[in-house]
């Protein structure tokens, strides 16, 4: 009878793509391709499907088929701490011998200190603080946008678009900032009062090249903006790292994460250090640890 080839596959899902990698048992990343967002909370369909159609591609790729390769998978999803979600996309999984799901937080932070003890703020459209010490884990801060995330990218982009309504309206003083946004919005061809009815996190989030430019040019009041989302940052990690997790590595991961990192509170600054790896080396993890599972 013919061996089977065992492969690892390490997947990170997201609000804005998902990535998915065939890796060998050492690590060996073979392929990878991107497809669409996976939030297993907000519709796991989709989300499976999402995971099966790069899957499959990949397994195009490679000449591989249930006949000559097992998969183990792991995975970080967006909305995996949702007990439910986790075991009605795990029931959809008939391709892996066995399979690991956990948040993408928890695997960024697993990748970023290479499954030691340590914590990550990641800033990006939304924002989540992680810290693994031990057996002991902590999540603060990634509940969703508008009602938390604050200090990302889609809250920035949230308070120039209420600073401007309240301005056109005559609510608020009108300022250069906001009168420059509304002249922006309306040369993209929008009307400046409605772009924001409806608007998913990212379309938010895509303001955040206009606000930085604006600081680069010196603008005050895009830098107090960007100094205040900074200072939200600041205070989280001091929240994460209290107790247990006071002591450990810190690692700033995202698209905002060079813009806010210079504003930050030295303190805070000065005990950042490097990622050693990303999330799906987080994922990496989780797929061995299902391989020695089902194996032993």
């Amino acid at each position: 009878m013919k061996k089977l080839r065992d492969l690892l596959v390490c997947m990170d899902g997201g609000a804005t793509k998902t990535i998915v990698q065939l890796r060998t048992i050492d690590g060996k990343i073979l392929t990878e391709e991107k497809g669409a967002p996976a939030n297993i909370a907000n519709n796991t369909k989709a989300s499976w499907n999402s995971v099966i159609t790069i899957l499959r591609s990949l397994e195009a790729r490679l000449d591989l088929s249930p006949s000559n390769a097992n998969l183990y998978g792991g995975g970080g999803f967006a909305g995996a701490d949702v007990p439910t979600a986790v075991t009605n996309f795990i029931e959809h999984s008939y391709r892996f011998k066995k399979l690991i799901i956990q948040t993408d937080a928890y695997t960024s932070c697993l990748g970023a200190h290479h499954k030691q003890d340590g914590a990550i703020i990641a800033v990006g459209t939304g924002t989540v603080a992680y810290a693994i010490s031990g057996k002991q884990s902590s999540k603060l801060s990634g509940w969703g946008f508008p009602q938390d995330d604050q200090g990302g990218g889609a809250w920035i982009g949230l308070q120039l678009i209420c600073d401007m309504l309240q301005t056109i309206d005559g609510r608020k003083e009108k300022t250069k900032l906001t009168q420059e946004l509304y002249n922006y919005l309306q040369e993209q061809g929008h009307n400046p009062m409605l772009w924001a009815v409806g608007a998913p996190p990212t379309q938010f989030g895509s303001l955040v090249p206009w606000i930085v430019k604006k600081a680069n040019s010196g603008c005050q009041e895009a830098n107090q903006l960007l100094d205040k989302a900074a200072n939200i940052i600041s205070h989280l990690a001091r929240c994460l790292l209290k107790n247990e997790f006071a002591n450990l590595p810190l690692c700033l991961l995202g698209g905002m994460s060079d813009i806010l990192r210079p504003r930050m509170h030295d303190k805070i600054r000065n005990i950042i250090i490097p990622a050693k790896g990303n999330s799906l080396d987080g994922a990496f993890y989780l797929a061995l640890e299902a391989y020695h599972t089902e194996k032993h």
